[in-house]
Protein backbone atom coordinates (compact mmCIF):
# COMPACT_ATOMS: atom_id res chain seq x y z
CA UNK A 1 0.00 0.00 0.00
CA UNK A 2 1.57 3.65 -0.74
CA UNK A 3 2.32 5.97 1.90
CA UNK A 4 -0.57 8.51 1.60
CA UNK A 5 1.37 11.77 3.04
CA UNK A 6 4.54 10.62 0.55
CA UNK A 7 2.02 10.58 -2.64
CA UNK A 8 0.62 13.66 -1.59
CA UNK A 9 3.83 15.34 -1.35
CA UNK A 10 5.43 14.01 -4.19
CA UNK A 11 1.72 15.40 -6.55
CA UNK A 12 2.72 18.92 -4.44
CA UNK A 13 6.60 19.07 -5.46
CA UNK A 14 5.47 18.23 -8.88
CA UNK A 15 2.56 20.74 -8.81
CA UNK A 16 5.50 23.66 -7.83
CA UNK A 17 8.05 22.19 -10.36
CA UNK A 18 5.21 23.60 -13.09
CA UNK A 19 4.45 26.24 -11.62
CA UNK A 20 7.54 27.95 -10.40
CA UNK A 21 9.27 28.81 -13.68
CA UNK A 22 6.23 31.11 -14.44
CA UNK A 23 6.92 32.50 -11.21
CA UNK A 24 10.20 32.73 -11.71
CA UNK A 25 10.32 34.69 -15.27
CA UNK A 26 7.49 37.39 -13.58
CA UNK A 27 9.98 38.81 -11.46
CA UNK A 28 9.77 42.07 -13.07
CA UNK A 29 5.85 41.75 -13.35
CA UNK A 30 3.53 42.11 -16.28
CA UNK A 31 3.12 44.81 -18.79
CA UNK A 32 0.44 47.31 -17.83
CA UNK A 33 -1.72 46.56 -20.77
CA UNK A 34 -1.27 42.72 -21.48
CA UNK A 35 -1.69 40.70 -17.77
CA UNK A 36 -0.11 37.51 -19.69
CA UNK A 37 3.42 39.69 -21.06
CA UNK A 38 6.02 39.46 -18.30
CA UNK A 39 8.42 42.18 -17.99
CA UNK A 40 11.55 41.37 -17.13
CA UNK A 41 13.52 42.46 -13.78
CA UNK A 42 15.48 45.05 -14.24
CA UNK A 43 13.21 46.70 -16.74
CA UNK A 44 9.96 49.41 -16.35
CA UNK A 45 7.60 50.61 -18.29
CA UNK A 46 8.18 54.31 -19.59
CA UNK A 47 4.82 55.24 -20.23
CA UNK A 48 5.70 56.23 -23.82
CA UNK A 49 3.75 55.30 -26.64
CA UNK A 50 1.49 53.71 -24.73
CA UNK A 51 -1.59 51.82 -26.71
CA UNK A 52 -4.36 49.43 -26.12
CA UNK A 53 -6.96 49.29 -28.98
CA UNK A 54 -9.65 46.26 -28.29
CA UNK A 55 -11.45 45.58 -31.62
CA UNK A 56 -13.17 42.54 -33.52
CA UNK A 57 -10.29 41.17 -34.98
CA UNK A 58 -7.82 41.58 -32.10
CA UNK A 59 -6.17 43.49 -30.10
CA UNK A 60 -3.44 46.19 -30.55
CA UNK A 61 -0.97 46.90 -27.81
CA UNK A 62 1.97 49.07 -27.96
CA UNK A 63 4.30 49.06 -24.72
CA UNK A 64 7.78 50.52 -24.03
CA UNK A 65 10.44 49.84 -21.40
CA UNK A 66 14.05 51.09 -20.11
CA UNK A 67 16.25 49.62 -17.79
CA UNK A 68 19.58 48.68 -17.26
CA UNK A 69 19.93 45.33 -18.74
CA UNK A 70 21.95 44.64 -21.65
CA UNK A 71 20.50 43.64 -24.65
CA UNK A 72 21.72 40.16 -25.42
CA UNK A 73 20.17 39.46 -21.34
CA UNK A 74 16.66 40.80 -22.72
CA UNK A 75 16.55 39.16 -26.07
CA UNK A 76 17.53 35.47 -24.22
CA UNK A 77 14.88 36.07 -21.43
CA UNK A 78 11.93 36.56 -24.18
CA UNK A 79 13.64 33.86 -26.10
CA UNK A 80 13.13 31.43 -23.22
CA UNK A 81 9.72 32.78 -21.57
CA UNK A 82 7.67 33.27 -24.13
CA UNK A 83 7.60 29.60 -25.62
CA UNK A 84 6.21 29.24 -22.35
CA UNK A 85 3.64 31.25 -22.92
CA UNK A 86 2.23 29.81 -26.16
CA UNK A 87 3.97 32.29 -27.87
CA UNK A 88 6.21 30.50 -30.93
CA UNK A 89 9.08 32.48 -32.75
CA UNK A 90 8.98 33.29 -35.69
CA UNK A 91 13.15 33.58 -37.00
CA UNK A 92 12.99 33.59 -40.51
CA UNK A 93 10.91 36.83 -40.61
CA UNK A 94 13.80 38.33 -38.40
CA UNK A 95 15.56 40.60 -40.49
CA UNK A 96 17.77 42.78 -38.49
CA UNK A 97 19.37 42.80 -35.42
CA UNK A 98 17.11 43.19 -31.92
CA UNK A 99 14.24 42.08 -33.54
CA UNK A 100 12.14 39.25 -32.07
CA UNK A 101 8.97 38.03 -33.54
CA UNK A 102 6.56 35.48 -32.16
CA UNK A 103 3.07 34.41 -33.11
CA UNK A 104 -0.09 33.07 -30.85
CA UNK A 105 -3.31 32.40 -31.68
CA UNK A 106 -4.08 34.64 -34.45
CA UNK A 107 -1.55 36.96 -32.69
CA UNK A 108 1.63 38.68 -33.90
CA UNK A 109 4.32 40.04 -31.15
CA UNK A 110 7.09 41.64 -32.33
CA UNK A 111 9.63 42.78 -29.35
CA UNK A 112 12.24 45.20 -30.64
CA UNK A 113 15.31 45.94 -28.23
CA UNK A 114 17.51 48.62 -28.45
CA UNK A 115 20.72 49.75 -26.78
CA UNK A 116 20.78 53.21 -25.94
CA UNK A 117 24.26 53.57 -24.80
CA UNK A 118 27.31 53.41 -27.21
CA UNK A 119 29.74 52.45 -23.98
CA UNK A 120 30.28 50.31 -21.63
CA UNK A 121 26.57 51.30 -19.87
CA UNK A 122 23.80 48.75 -20.69
CA UNK A 123 20.61 51.44 -21.12
CA UNK A 124 18.13 49.18 -22.84
CA UNK A 125 14.98 50.30 -24.53
CA UNK A 126 12.44 46.86 -25.38
CA UNK A 127 9.38 47.95 -27.40
CA UNK A 128 6.27 45.67 -27.81
CA UNK A 129 3.88 45.44 -30.43
CA UNK A 130 1.02 43.12 -30.52
CA UNK A 131 -1.49 43.15 -33.30
CA UNK A 132 -3.69 40.51 -35.00
CA UNK A 133 -2.21 39.06 -38.11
Amino acid sequence: MTNAPNFWRSVFAALLLCILPAAAFAEGGYLDDVDDMPLMSGLSETGDSGIIFDKPGGRIVRAVAQGDVAPGKVEAFYVNVLPELGWKRIEELELIGGLLLFRREGERLEIQIVSLSGDAATRTEVRFSIAPE
